[in-house]
């Protein structure tokens, strides 16, 4: 499951910048999102993808330091599944 949804958050990165980060940058092991070029409108976008999508809240006024990574956000998610 965790290959599945690790290529699922990808393709929301690559959706959310409109192609400008690959799936493959995006899943790289330690990509961080920022440095490859992810905006801040990108990001949003990829929040709302992500609640959608995969029903999952993300609090903006939390510690929001998992995003930055494909592999931070899929065990973000995994842990708020899990609860």
């Amino acid at each position: 499951m965790s290959s599945t949804l690790t290529q699922v958050i990808a393709r929301m990165v690559t959706r959310a910048s409109s192609g400008s980060i690959s799936e493959e940058q995006a899943a790289a092991p330690n990509t961080n999102l920022t440095e490859q070029g992810l905006s801040s409108l990108d990001y949003l976008k990829l929040i709302d993808a992500i609640e959608i999508e995969l029903g999952v809240y993300i609090d903006l006024e939390g510690d929001i330091g998992f995003l930055t990574s494909v592999e931070g956000i899929a065990e973000y998610v995994r842990l708020q599944r899990a609860s």
